[in-house]
């Protein structure tokens, strides 16, 4: 999945024809339905069929399986045109009503990915009913970033795969040094276990249910969850995106060990000590040295290396920060305080942290009640507290529609710019009757 599911927000476009083949669309919503139908709620005691939809993102025309105020019925499916206020993104939405799925058109063409895109959203759907609805701010797991954080993830991801990949004894070493990487990356940042945890409740749960659900075969489904491995080591950042892979990698070690161990998931649920439990594993305490050690049996070198390098790059890339964030004049939209109508969409592998600022995204999009901000190829900080977004101004921004280098916004009517008091050259979002309308701005 490539788009992180937060309620996203797109930009009204006027629809041109039929955005989307019915034909193309009714094979894929038969392809979910035979999947969930064979399923049959096995994997939580629920069916994952439910009220799903295909959307395009240029239009917003969407193809719908289930009927819907406004939609036109065409054969067994239904069209409408989604207004702007309706968040486009791989997700689940509330839409008229019901609860659905929603997959941005086309999706993929490989069946493989289709089949586990569409269950992996159809999760979504049926999360909050699972009372397992995500915890924690999009500004979290900044310490994935970090020179430490990404070496002894990337251990984990090894000893993981090597685990996959193994029976009997070589697999019980494997998970015990997975274990032991992320046992001792955690002692080293303090919320790092809580940031870590509710993303892969969210992420990585979803996506394992997603290979599960599409895949027949244990060994079709290890194979999934070590590309996923293979995919995510390769992303430029893991703020965002390493429970893709570290939550099927675990779920299908479970599922080895202790079928139907999804019936027990919490909202605490921690899939390292879930597995030490399921194949009778005493967690590893934090130990520098043993870790260190292990290491080695993982490409240690290699890692230890690249991560080095790239620390160096890091810090030429913060020092630009520095300059956009909190040298130069920037401009803050609020997250949060009375304007709480937020939609949001990202790419999730384009997330770096800014370390004790928040986090960097380079691909984004925002609607709240002050209007949108799109972020195409430049540079937004989401401070750590989520309470507001920066942008830096690169040119005069007057009136209601803005832009800088790699972002636009559009302002609605009542909202405007003022200085921002507390940053020099700076400026902020005000709303109505002048007040401001920031939470908290500072980067």
């Amino acid at each position: 999945m490539v788009l992180a599911t937060f309620a996203a927000l797109a930009l009204a476009a006027e629809p041109v024809g039929p955005a989307i083949p019915l034909q193309a669309a009714a094979a894929d919503f038969h392809a979910h339905h035979v999947l969930c139908e064979r399923d049959g709620g096995k994997l939580w005691g629920t069916s994952l069929c439910g009220p799903m939809m295909f959307v395009d993102p240029a239009t917003r025309q969407a193809v719908l399986n289930d009927s819907a105020p406004g939609a036109v019925k065409e054969g067994s499916l239904y069209r409408v045109t989604l207004p702007a206020t309706v968040g486009l993104a791989n997700t689940a939405v509330e839409y008229a009503g019901k609860r659905w799925s929603m997959l941005l058109w086309p999706l993929p063409r490989d069946k493989t990915d289709r089949d586990i895109m569409l269950m992996h959203e159809s999760y979504h759907r049926i999360q909050p009913a699972l009372r397992l609805e995500p915890t924690g701010g999009v500004a979290a797991n900044a310490h994935l970033d970090t020179e430490a954080g990404r070496i002894w993830l990337r251990a984990e991801f090894h000893a993981l795969r090597t685990a996959l990949e193994a029976h009997g004894h070589v697999r019980r070493q494997a998970i015990v040094d997975a274990l032991r990487f992320r046992v001792y990356r955690r002692s080293l940042f303090p919320h790092a276990a809580a940031e870590e945890d509710a993303l892969e409740l969210n992420e990585g749960l979803a996506e394992s249910t997603g290979i599960d659900a599409a895949l027949a075969t244990p060994r079709a489904r290890i194979a999934a969850a070590i590309e996923d491995i293979d995919h995510h080591e390769k992303d430029p950042s893991y703020v965002r995106s390493f429970a893709y892979a570290t939550g099927p990698a675990y779920a299908e070690l479970l599922d080895a060990a202790e079928p139907g161990w999804r019936r027990s998931v919490t909202r605490d649920f921690d899939f390292g000590k879930a597995v030490a439990r399921a194949y009778h594993i005493a967690v590893p305490e934090a130990n520098a040295k043993l870790a260190h050690a292990a290491l080695q049996r993982y490409g240690g070198n290699a890692i230890l290396k690249q991560e080095a390098e790239r620390a160096k790059r890091v810090a030429i890339r913060n020092r630009r920060y520095t300059a956009e964030f909190l040298d130069g004049p920037t401009l803050t939209f609020p997250l949060s305080g009375p304007l709480q109508d937020l939609r949001i969409t990202f790419d999730p592998r384009a997330v770096e942290s800014f370390a004790g600022h928040g986090s960097v995204y380079h691909v984004l999009t925002i609607g709240s009640a002050w209007g949108t901000l799109s972020v195409t190829s430049g540079d937004a900080l989401i401070n750590s507290a989520f309470s507001a977004v920066t942008v830096p101004i690169t040119g005069p921004l007057h009136g209601s529609t803005l832009a800088g280098r790699g972002w636009s916004a559009q302002l609605k009517p009542g909202f405007e710019l003022a200085r921002n008091g507390r940053k020099k050259n700076s400026l902020e979002v005000i709303a109505p009757g002048g007040t401001p309308a920031h939470a908290s701005s500072s980067p």
